[in-house]
């Protein structure tokens, strides 16, 4: 049976999107606040971050461990996460016991305590949290990417995390701030999916959350035009270099971006991408090397990543080198365009088979599109995408004006890099 998608909008704004999987035994739901760290001021650095943790903090009704308890007493688990542009709070458990468990999520979403001895307990527990970031290359390296490509000043180029100065400045009316500006109808979005009711689901949201003022309309800074920036972490005590390369990419609403997508998954997405076939099985210059896009509502970014010996890097570049400029001349072969559709809309049907998947999906195209996109109709546009459409991708991708890199390693790392660059 076919899962049946159905969207209400409440009064104050709230976007409800249900999922409705009656063959499925559990239920995924998800209230998202559709702000994240780009939401930011200078001053409120990493307060997205700190207010999700705060959350799970306890409400006026329920301590941080009742409400774990009567999470995970009623067999379900929940958890959550901040990025640039929203933040997310997520349960999953039996689809019997919905009501229950969205009283909880609800209650945490709109009723944090704050409590001073807890905002302080929070702020050693996320100091921790970024000195343990700092402490592995492949997570400090998404840092120092985003600052390159981004702009150190520029609320997209800062961590999400914040900094250990960022987080003294905190207060609890600095917090309580935030939440009352950001956590607000018209910018929540619950979706649920699993063996579920819209009508019944409806009704429990809108007595939980139907009564949350609307508030008023967030605004963010653009993303700023390309300005090509290069970052450098020496590390003496890494055996590894650890490389990011970014070229600025389309934003997420541009048409184009189906054919970015399956440009990404040819170059480096998967084990069948040039980058992963060349660089590691033919030439077994590294052990890990991905390509990933990135996208905004008014930037994206096309990000190389790789991990490697210092003695490997100068070849594996010009190994890029020569995939992104046979890209940029060539295009793609037909075969590999195939492969890469079935690929992606494979992957894609077989996720949506999951509960959480669907409630994902649900939830990001409310707050991405404002309505709900039929995975079907993106297919259809992914099929869509010709061998044109893919070369003059490769054109746009590409850009060495765009370039920004991001390297940590030992300090011969640098000058492999700035050779590089130089040519």
């Amino acid at each position: 049976m076919s899962p049946s998608t159905r969207v209400t909008r409440l009064d104050n704004g709230i976007r409800l999107a249900t999922v409705s999987m009656p063959h499925m035994a559990s239920v995924a739901m998800g209230i998202w606040a559709g702000a994240g760290s780009r939401h930011e001021t200078e001053r409120e650095h990493g307060m997205a971050h700190f207010v999700e943790h705060m959350l799970f903090k306890g409400t006026e009704e329920r301590s941080a461990e009742e409400i774990s308890r009567h999470i995970e007493s009623l067999g379900a688990s929940i958890d959550g996460f901040t990025v640039e542009d929203h933040t997310a709070y997520q349960v999953k458990g039996p689809s019997e016991k919905f009501g229950r468990l969205f009283e909880v999520l609800s209650d945490l979403y709109r009723n944090p305590y704050l409590d001073a001895t807890e905002i302080d307990s929070e702020k050693q527990v996320i100091r921790e949290e970024i000195a343990m970031v700092h402490d592995q290359p492949s997570q400090y390296l998404d840092d120092l990417i985003s600052e390159a490509a981004w702009g150190r000043e520029h609320p997209l180029g800062r961590s999400i995390t914040g900094t250990e100065e960022s987080l003294e400045q905190f207060r609890r009316a600095d917090i309580e701030a935030f939440h009352s500006r950001v956590y607000r109808g018209r910018h929540t979005v619950v979706s649920v999916a699993g063996n579920i009711d819209h009508d019944e689901v409806a009704a429990i949201v809108s007595a939980r959350l139907g009564d949350l003022a609307a508030g008023e309309a967030l605004t963010c800074e653009p993303a700023l035009p390309p300005q090509p920036q290069h970052r450098f972490h020496e590390d003496g005590g890494q055996e590894q270099s650890h490389l990011a390369l970014s070229f600025r990419n389309v934003d997420r609403n541009d048409p184009r971006r189906y054919a970015h997508k399956l440009l990404n998954v040819i170059l480096g997405e998967n084990m069948s991408s040039r980058l992963f076939q060349v660089i590691r099985e033919q030439r077994g210059l590294c052990y890990e090397v991905q390509s990933d896009l990135v996208s905004f509502s008014d930037a994206g970014a096309l990000q190389i990543y790789l991990a490697l010996s210092p003695a490997n890097l100068a070849q594996a570049l010009r190994a890029i080198s020569t995939i992104l400029e046979d890209l940029r001349t060539r295009g793609v072969t037909a075969v590999e365009l195939e492969e890469a559709k079935s690929y992606v809309i494979g992957q894609n049907r077989i996720s949506l088979e999951n509960t959480s998947a669907q409630m994902m999906w649900a939830g990001e195209s409310l707050l991405y599109f404002n309505e709900w996109i039929d995975p079907e109709v993106a297919h259809q546009h992914l099929e869509a995408v010709t061998l044109a459409d893919i070369h003059a991708a490769a054109r746009e991708a590409f850009d060495p004006d765009t370039l920004c890199s991001a390297i940590i390693g030992p300090a011969e790392s640098r000058g492999r890099l700035a050779q590089w660059l130089g040519r």
